[in-house]
């Protein structure tokens, strides 16, 4: 397995479960899992989004469920907070790609 490769995403919608999560390297290695980050990943906003924008492209339709933001630790919640805009950011992006939280 190449370490610098995507894991191609096969679920639809993406499942981003933060549930349980107390702390942000917990926080980021479930965001590479669920993405299919390569290991080079740099775990920080910045490299989440341009991870994302290597995946996914204007006309994908796709879903991603983010579940368990809101029920974050307050100092992880406020950490993660970017989350939302980086996600927001790539829904501009691709218009047919859907963000649900629950």
């Amino acid at each position: 397995m190449n370490r610098n490769a995507y894991t191609p995403i096969t679920a639809d919608p993406v499942l981003l479960r933060l549930n349980s999560c107390r702390d942000w390297g917990t926080l980021h290695q479930r965001i590479r899992k669920a993405f299919g980050f390569p290991d080079y990943y740099g775990e920080n906003w910045d490299a989440m989004w341009d991870c994302l924008t290597d995946l996914f492209w204007e006309t994908d339709d796709r879903h991603i469920v983010v579940r368990g933001l809101d029920a974050l630790p307050p100092d992880l919640r406020a950490y993660a907070e970017p989350l939302r805009q980086v996600l927001e950011d790539l829904r501009t992006r691709c218009p047919r790609l859907r963000v649900t939280y629950c």
